[in-house]
Parts: C-alpha cells; structure tokens; sequence
C-alpha cells in the first residue's frame, strides 16, 4: 500500500509540473493560405511546453483576427508577431496591385517578403521596404504577343500609393528584394 502512494505522489507531482511548465499559444488550426485575412475559425488556443514556444508567439485570438498571413501557415503552426502583416483596415495602409513584366522578379517575391520599387525611368525608389501580401495569379500573354505579366500585391502606406500609381501612369515597375 505504501508503494502504491509513493507512486501516485510521484505522478501527482510531475503532472503538476509538467502543466505548470505548459503555456497557452495561438495556432492556426487550419491551411491560411500567404495574403489572407485572419478569421475567428483561422486560429485555435493550444497548451504547448514553454521549452518548445519561441518568442513572439501570440496568445490571443484578438492579437490575430483581422490581419494579413505574411506567408502560408500551416495547420498547427504557431502564430507569431512575425507571421502576420498589420490590420485590415486600422493601421493606415492599403494593400495595392502592382503589375510587373517580369514574372521571373515576382518568383523573387514571395508573400512575406519586403520590396523596394523603382520605375524603370528613375534611380530614384517609388517606395521602400514594402511588404509583398499576395502574387495572385493572373492570365498571362497571348501566344502571339508572348507577354507574360504578374501582379503582386503590396501593402503601402496611402502616400506610397499614390506615388506608384502616378509612376505606373508614365512608366513600368522593377523591384529589388528589401
């Protein structure tokens, strides 16, 4: 009998610490695909070793609902400050299409990644360290023109907005990664 207590006191004590040593993180409980909103059935709360959390993580579903997946989180994959991109509508950017000619630049763009955009008539950047939220696809060219175009879209303050509409009027965009 006096086994049988030391062994359950044992066990009662590590279960103890093993949850006292758990905390409480915001993980993505299904696919949300890289330039999608966050919504409510997006994100889950799990109970996971703090060993195991890196810094950053979110622990609030209100800290991830409404923002932009800067890239592709998987089902179960934490949530961190750094996998999601501002508000959706708060923060005072936009998020704005950009045409490029040059499909393979795009390929150099992913979701997540910051840009800076110059016209092609310009040294001078349109906008800097801009954040690529999306590359959706687009139809391409024609076979007989052979021109192949891609989108991305960027999320920008309402003055860097204005400014690569008003280059796109008069001239194409390149890009340079950061």
């Amino acid at each position: 009998m006096l086994a049988g207590v030391t062994v359950f006191a044992t066990l009662s004590a590590l279960t103890a610490r093993d949850s006292e040593d758990r905390v409480s993180v915001l993980v993505a409980s299904r696919l949300i695909a890289a330039g999608s909103t966050v919504s409510d059935a997006d994100v889950t709360v799990a109970r996971l070793p703090r060993v195991a959390v890196p810094a950053g993580v979110l622990t609030d579903p209100r800290d991830a609902v409404g923002k932009v997946a800067g890239a592709g989180i998987r089902t179960g994959q934490m949530i961190t400050d750094l996998t999601l991109v501002g508000g959706a509508s708060d923060d005072g950017t936009v998020v704005l299409s950009v045409r490029l000619d040059n499909p393979e630049l795009a390929a150099l763009a992913p979701p997540g990644t910051r840009v800076t955009l110059y016209a092609t008539t310009s040294a001078r950047p349109v906008a800097s360290h801009v954040l690529v939220v999306a590359v959706p696809a687009v139809g391409g060219g024609s076979v007989l023109s052979g021109a192949s175009t891609t989108v991305l879209l960027v999320r920008v303050s309402s003055e860097e907005a204005g400014a690569i509409t008003t280059a796109l009027a008069s001239s194409t965009l390149t890009l340079a990664i950061g």
